[in-house]
């Protein structure tokens, strides 16, 4: 009997020793750990929803997730060679664009699927107005800041949906720069932008004009500030004192309402920190107005000031109960019609309205007469304006430079072309340079050793001990670059003295080889459309000089010359299929350094209606980090809005809010541009394709990006491409342009 047992147990151990064999022999060989998704990214609209996405492990997974606002299902699971399906779900989102994650674990590897959902908007769309005063780094001169808000537009770096009508106007503030004590120092309690902050200092007061405001009602105001008034003993109380620092706000910018604010941590004692104000404005508001202003002088600092939608209702206000604030409180007063010389002589702070003809342009200005003087409108951005235009300009009187000038001005330009006449310039020796000083604008010439440093262009005049010329913003048109080391001579505005008095600024409508006799043209390449029927270029000279044509049915006038004049190419229509191309020969027996120029006229043939072969242009970046606007060759030029400021370059950089626009001569089409970039696309410095492009009505464009390399391609005929920063900057090494001829 106990044998039979035995026997029976040794068959049972057997026979599970078999199966337990049997079933590791049948299990799956899965190989290495690895795990892997269907797709990376998934997307969501508003309204929420469920999707599904597949999943191989080849070891047991888990799923988790930081966001309350998706689900998963399955959580985990076991390992197979077999796609699994997990099913995702998103609640409605009522708050902005939102991106969160779900990862999947095996505990050796894992993998990350991004989930996106559509909100309200994103960050920026809530975004109306930002300004972190960054354009430009504010730099203190010998006799101290100077960098008044008026004078100077480096702090000018807005950004947002509702800034296409904003204005200012301040007293008593200058944009300022202290690495130790600015917005992201150790002086801070905010992640602050930096570099400059405004400086309130006496009767300050900074107002933000003519925001328009989207349909929303709820809107937060944010601004960076700190309380820092100067004790030698250094024991002053530096608490932020609210009843020191009034924040208004206005729809008409007439009657203002005070606005109440907090710091998150309470008033700090010399510390930076962000306040912020969240209200409702009536149903119907369109314009809203910023004021901020300072009783006490010389003690407040104030940077990053923004202006967003809010997801909540905050302070009900009532723009009805608006007070006056008085001078500077409410808008500019009415200006009233005045000559240039009544302006002259009103006091500062006068609004007028000015009629006269542009007489020279910078890059931030022009300068216009009316018969009776001479004035500077300082407008702080890329001139619109172009010499003998007619133009009508509303303004505020300010003073730079010793000099009365328009400020902020509004531009119509009423008619173009119009007769011009300059006095002749007054001359000025090196010792008449030194003593040099003029309460208004003069029309004046010297030479000296022009010299180039970032963007800064100056003149040394020989002998000259206290006096430096400074080609003010000088336009590229000039080429100053051209002449770095070289003699020249200047002829142009006086527009006043800088940097304690040692720098003659001065407008240029004149820039020349000096110290000998010289002969130059503007251009040495020329194009008209088949149906154009003049072509004209510069001759600059102070020598007797003749032009040739080589073919009879292409005249020029004047044929002859002994100084500046421009040449006009006369000819009929090309009614031929071909282009006809034309030499013109400019040239003077007189010693100068080059004594003949050719000028090649390409009039181009009626072709078909979309022209012959591509042409594909391109400039690499040499040329592009000495050339911040210039050209690819005779048909594609371009324009670069941005300022660099004191930065050495060396390549072509679009700072975030410029804009680059490409531009093709009459009768050609663009149909791409690349921008090959320092960095990939989508990544700071490179081409980022969801950044604004603007073509001509009527065509249309695609951004695509690969690598270092973004591509505009476009659909239709456009003269120009506009590429906006308005993601981050974008710097360029090498700019291709491929484009054809529409007739």
């Amino acid at each position: 009997m106990k044998a039979n047992r035995f026997l029976s147990f040794i068959a049972s151990i057997a026979a599970l020793t078999f199966a337990t064999t049997a079933c590791e022999e049948e299990k799956e060989d899965l190989g290495a750990p690895s795990v892997e998704l269907g797709q990376s990214e998934v997307s969501f609209d508003q309204t929420g929803g469920e999707t599904t996405v597949t999943l191989t492990a080849t070891r047991d997974w888990k799923a988790t997730t930081e966001q309350d606002w998706i689900a998963i299902d399955p959580r985990e699971g076991d390992a197979s060679s077999k796609a699994v399906t997990i099913e995702i779900k998103v609640n409605e989102n009522t708050g902005l664009d939102r991106e969160g994650a779900v990862k999947f674990d095996i505990g050796f590897d894992s993998k990350t699927l991004t989930i996106k959902q559509k909100g309200t908007g994103s960050v920026e769309d809530m975004i109306v107005y930002k300004n972190n005063f960054d354009k430009e780094k504010a730099v203190k001169g010998t006799s101290g800041w100077k960098t008044y808000l008026d004078s100077f537009d480096g702090w000018r770096n807005e950004t947002g949906t509702g800034i296409s009508s904003v204005t200012y106007a301040s007293n008593g503030i200058t944009a300022r720069t202290n690495d130790k004590y600015n917005s992201s120092s150790s002086a801070s309690d905010y992640e602050g932008s930096g570099m400059n902050y405004l400086w309130f200092a006496k009767e300050p007061y900074f107002i933000v004009k003519k925001i328009s405001l989207p349909a929303s009602r709820n809107y937060t105001l944010s601004f960076g500030a700190e309380r820092n008034e100067y004790s030698e003993s250094g024991d002053i109380d530096n608490t932020f004192k609210h009843d020191e620092f009034k924040v208004y706000v206005s729809n008409d910018g007439s009657k203002w309402v005070e606005i109440k604010y907090s710091f998150p941590n309470g008033d700090k004692n010399k510390r930076w920190d962000l306040a912020s104000s969240t209200f409702t404005v009536p149903e119907g508001t369109s314009t809203l107005y910023l004021y901020f202003m300072s009783t006490k002088a010389s003690v407040y600092c104030f940077d990053d000031l923004t202006l967003s939608i809010s997801d909540k209702e905050g302070t009900l206000i009532d723009f009805s109960k608006g007070v006056d604030l008085g001078t500077g409180g409410g808008e500019t007063p009415e200006p009233g019609e005045m000559t240039i010389s009544q302006v002259l002589n009103a006091p500062k702070g006068t609004a007028a309205i000015v009629s006269g003809t542009v007489a020279a342009t910078y890059q931030r200005g022009f300068i216009i007469t009316d018969g009776t003087d001479y004035l500077l409108v300082y407008d702080g951005s890329k001139c619109a304006a172009k010499e003998k235009d007619n133009v009508k300009v509303t303004g505020t009187t300010s003073e730079y430079g010793g000099l009365i000038q328009l400020a902020s001005p509004e531009v119509a330009v009423v008619s173009s072309g119009n007769a011009l006449a300059l006095p002749s310039p007054k001359a000025l020796d090196a010792a008449a340079f030194d003593a040099y000083s003029s309460s208004k604008i003069e029309y004046i010439s010297y030479e000296g050793t022009l010299t180039v440093s970032g963007n800064y262009v100056n003149v040394e005049v020989a002998g000259a001990t206290k006096h430096t010329g400074s080609l003010a913003y000088i336009n590229d048109s000039f080429n100053a670059k051209s002449f770095d080391g070289a003699v020249v001579k200047v002829t142009g505005f006086y527009v006043g003295l800088a940097s304690n008095n040692k720098y003659v600024n001065t407008m240029v409508t004149e820039l020349v080889p000096g110290g000998s006799d010289y002969l130059t043209v503007s251009a040495t390449a020329l194009s008209a459309s088949a149906d154009a029927t003049t072509a004209t270029f510069d001759v600059k000279a102070n020598v007797a000089w003749t032009v040739t044509s080589d073919n009879s049915a292409y005249t020029v006038e004047p044929a002859s010359g002994n100084g500046n004049a421009t040449v006009t190419v006369k000819f009929a229509a090309n009614t031929e299929e071909t282009s006809k191309v034309v030499n013109l020969t400019v040239s003077t027996t007189a010693e100068v350094a080059t004594k003949s120029y050719t000028v090649t006229l390409t009039h181009r043939g009626k072709g078909g209606s979309q022209g012959g072969a591509e042409v594909v242009a391109s400039v690499e970046k040499d040329y592009l980090a000495k050339n911040k606007s210039g050209k690819l060759d005779d048909v594609i030029s371009y324009e670069n809005d941005t300022d660099y400021g004191d930065n050495t370059v060396t390549e072509l950089r679009v700072y975030k809010g410029q804009n680059l626009t490409i531009k093709a001569a009459d009768g050609y089409t663009i149909t791409k541009v690349e921008f090959t970039c320092t960095k990939d696309c989508g990544v700071k410095q490179g081409f980022y394709t969801t950044s604004p492009v603007s073509v001509d009505s009527g065509a249309s464009s695609e951004s695509t990006g690969s690598g270092k390399v973004g591509t505009v391609t476009v659909s239709g005929n456009t003269s120009t491409v506009k590429y906006t920063a308005s993601e981050q900057q974008m710097r360029v090494v090498k700019l291709t342009v491929t484009y054809k001829s529409i007739n």
